[in-house]
């Protein structure tokens, strides 16, 4: 038997609540599927703090030789959640993340790839890059529409439609409904846009919400009196359970937004975001605004994920 029963690899360790949620999703899973954290190692950019925040091994992401050495040592490697196949800013993500199918399978391990986003895939060498490395996969498991559709088209066959891992984190306590606005800003073309469409609604006491760094900067053209940096899940829900509505761009944000029962418009500035507002029944701002609305229950979602990683297990 190999040391480790999984090596999770995903863009964790750089700061963004949405994949460090993605990972938490991963591991929790597999512990309750009867994998103890001494069998699960991630490839992380700060393998220190993934190691202090999950309690699992982690190695840095960018040395070929630990990473090596890890999938060596591993029965299989999971993408665990979010978009990596894609080329919207460059091919590098496809060519880096199809090196690292090929490493983990001249290595002996098996891959598999759950709750993915697939695309966009503007070149035909992402194009290539991306459909060789996920035909590769043992099990192929997407978390909406477009990327079923898209993965098909590259050639991969028996995709299972699913949901985001995010969603199947629970919430430890009922939320008080409280009165605050969360809001929630990122980089992008049209920011500016949709901060005209928020500032008449946006009310003294509501609080900005940045889930990476970068958001810090795009929530100051809203000019609001808090803004609070969220790192975790607990974090997050001490947040979320006194708020009264919630108003954001990220897909996470909706995510939890949905974990912790709160009335949510989402203003998407990626299809992923689209994608996820039509499974919840949650609106989306395009040109004005929107009232906030409870997201819909999503039935069995917990259950399918938890099937698809006890298929993996099985292999």
């Amino acid at each position: 038997m190999r040391r480790y029963a999984a090596a999770l690899i995903g863009y964790y360790g750089f700061g963004n609540l949405g994949d460090e949620l993605l990972l938490k999703a991963c591991v929790d899973m597999l512990t309750e599927c009867g994998v103890p954290r001494s069998r699960v190692v991630v490839l992380s950019n700060n393998p220190d703090d993934t190691s202090r925040d999950f309690g699992v091994d982690s190695v840095n992401r960018w040395s070929l030789r630990e990473v090596a050495r890890v999938f060596r040592e591993s029965e299989r490697v999971i993408f665990g959640g979010g978009g990596i196949f894609q080329d919207r800013t460059s091919v590098a993500s496809c060519v880096w993340y199809w090196g690292i199918v090929r490493l983990a399978r001249l290595m002996g391990a098996g891959v598999y790839a759950v709750g993915q986003s697939v695309g966009p895939l503007k070149s035909g060498l992402s194009r290539f890059l991306a459909g060789n490395a996920l035909r590769s996969c043992g099990v192929l498991h997407v978390r909406d529409d477009k990327s079923l559709r898209l993965a098909e088209s590259l050639g991969c066959e028996n995709v299972i439609r699913g949901f985001d891992l995010v969603m199947t984190l629970k919430a430890e306590t009922p939320s008080l409904r409280g009165e605050r606005m969360l809001v929630n800003l990122r980089p992008c073309p049209g920011l500016e846009r949709y901060a005209e469409i928020l500032r008449p609604h946006v009310t003294g006491d509501a609080v900005g919400v940045a889930m990476s760094h970068e958001d810090e900067s795009a929530l100051e053209v809203l000019g609001l009196r808090e803004t609070v940096r969220v790192k975790s899940f607990a974090e997050a829900e001490s947040l979320w359970r006194e708020a009264g509505c919630a108003v954001g761009m990220r897909l996470h944000f909706g995510v939890l937004s949905r974990i912790f029962r709160v009335p949510a418009v989402m203003m998407p500035y990626d299809v992923k975001v689209n994608e996820f507002a039509g499974q919840s029944g949650i609106p989306c701002i395009s040109d004005e605004w929107i009232d906030p609305v409870m997201p819909r229950e999503i039935p069995g979602s917990v259950n399918d994920v938890r099937e698809v990683f006890r298929e993996i297990l099985s292999k």
